[in-house]
């Protein structure tokens, strides 16, 4: 019999995965608190950079095989140290009165926040499985993901926009079991997704009359733009084994995300 099995389930908004601790043919509850931080290890500016994403997830596993979870994430996105903007001559530069409505917008606008929520659900495929006539080398994951964002950033206040989104993702996963002499085991694991996002803001029309050219009548409607992103992500999970207080893990992540590095550690506990 295998011990545990766990799997990371994850989201693209950048917005964080669950972790699931799945032994063979078990029905159980996994907690978790995760917190990653943009780095920049080849740039001239400072290594950790003033972006980060912190992440709860409350997961359920059936039997082993299929995984269902919630997640809620807030992260902060502020990649540059200076920001430009495409505006007529004599306009204000500042970052807190203008944004970039763009596919980058994380990485071309100034302190933008980042609250989702989302929901998973995952089947596993584990090496003993009776689909196939033979066992697997590694056991594999398929996952799918949907939820929703709402931004948030000085700029968005000042020009009194909503911004938000709506998003769905594949994942696929693989891991494998290593045993260790001490009272833990390791399982490595790499894990690739696939994310489409909607993101929706205000459009304003107005209408000027000829004196002053101030405005008379406004008319608000939305706009959108799509953003599809891949990233990779390589983590190293340590599971303990079962204590009073149930199972629990930590574990360090290395992960690609928007064209930056993140480093992450998560921790939590089966029950």
């Amino acid at each position: 019999m295998k011990k545990i099995l766990l799997v990371l389930v994850a989201s693209f908004s950048l917005l964080s995965a669950q972790t699931h601790i799945v032994p063979e043919g078990f029905s159980g509850i996994s907690v978790s608190f995760k917190h990653d931080q943009n780095v920049d290890f080849f740039g001239e500016g400072k290594f950790l950079r003033d972006s980060y994403e912190n992440a709860i997830g409350f997961g359920y596993i059936y039997n082993g095989t299929v995984g269902i979870d919630l997640a809620y994430g807030y992260s902060l996105n502020n990649k540059k140290d200076v920001y430009n903007f495409n505006l007529p001559d004599g306009d204000s530069s500042s970052e807190n009165e203008n944004f970039n409505f763009v596919e980058n917008f994380r990485s071309e606008n100034a302190n933008v926040g980042d609250k989702t929520f989302s929901f998973g659900l995952t089947y596993y495929l584990n090496e003993s499985q009776t689909l196939f006539e033979q066992d697997l080398p590694i056991n594999l994951s398929l996952g799918l993901r949907y939820g929703t964002k709402n931004y948030s950033s000085d700029a968005l206040k000042f020009l009194n926009q909503d911004f938000y989104g709506k998003y769905y993702a594949f994942e696929f996963g693989a891991y494998k079991e290593i045993e260790t002499n001490a009272s833990f085991f390791m399982i490595p694991r790499i894990k690739l997704g696939i994310s489409s996002e909607k993101n929706i803001f205000n459009a304003v029309d107005e209408a000027t009359s000829n004196e002053g050219n101030s405005a008379v009548n406004a008319s608000i409607d939305t706009d959108s733009f799509k953003v599809s992103s891949t990233y990779i992500e390589f983590a190293l999970p340590f599971i303990l084994n079962n204590t009073s207080a149930g199972q629990p893990f930590i574990e360090p992540s290395i992960a690609n995300k928007y064209g930056t590095t993140h480093l992450g550690l998560r921790f939590g506990f089966l029950f």
